[in-house]
Order: structure tokens, then sequence, then C-alpha cells
């Protein structure tokens, strides 16, 4: 009887300790909560675990003369009071391409059916 308790004990700890694991969210994900929060207007999306701000709109002629490459898409429309997860966007709509700089890899556009808006990393802290 008792070592059927101390198993018992050993698994409930076990499952509790993963459940918490996952209920967690990460310092990104908790920024991106606290802009919406203080802004629900506001243009941020995640990718890679990095969030980023909208900085601007810029022209065609403009993105063009910025080296980039392909980093990624938008997956995924914020709800409110839910998790932001990599690939969500508060404003940008799902199948949005995204392109990093490379010379200045902070730095991100995106490109909304040729209207092209530039993003910057929100540092964590």
């Amino acid at each position: 009887m008792l070592i059927r308790l101390f198993y018992f004990l050993m698994i409930s700890s076990a499952l509790l300790s993963i459940t918490g694991c996952t209920s967690e969210t990460s310092a990104t994900q908790e920024m991106a909560r606290t802009i919406m929060k203080e802004d629900q207007s506001s243009d941020i999306f995640i990718i890679d675990s990095i969030l980023y701000r909208k900085v601007e709109i810029v022209n065609e002629e403009q993105f063009n003369s910025v080296n980039t490459a392909p980093y990624g898409s938008i997956t995924s429309s914020y709800e409110k009071n839910k998790t932001f997860q990599s690939g969500t966007a508060s404003v940008l709509p799902t199948g949005t391409q995204i392109y990093r700089s490379i010379e200045q890899p902070a730095y991100v556009y995106s490109n909304d059916r040729g209207t092209y808006t530039l993003y910057k990393s929100v540092p964590e802290g």
C-alpha cells in the first residue's frame, strides 16, 4: 500500500511539473501581450521568437533598395486574450510575406499585396 502511494505521488508530481511548464509564456509573448493591452491598434508580430513592431510604411523603391532575404510569413491573426505564437500578427493578414534586411537584421519588411512596411525588433527586457 505504501509503495502504491509513493508511486501515485511521484506520477502526480511529474504530471504537475509537465503541465506547469507548458502553461508558461515566454518573455517575447509577455511583451506582445503588454503592448496589445496598452494599445489595441499596435502593429506587431512574432517570428522565430522575436517580436517586431511597425516603424513606417515604405514605398516599393525604398524596399527594393535594401538587400533582403525571405524570412517567413504570417500564419495567424491575433485574437484578444490569446497567446501570441511565432507567425502571429496583430494587423497583417495571414499569408503576408516577411523579408529580413541582410545588412541590418533587426529590421524586417512585410509585403502585403504590394504595400511595404518596415518593422524593427523589440529588445527583451
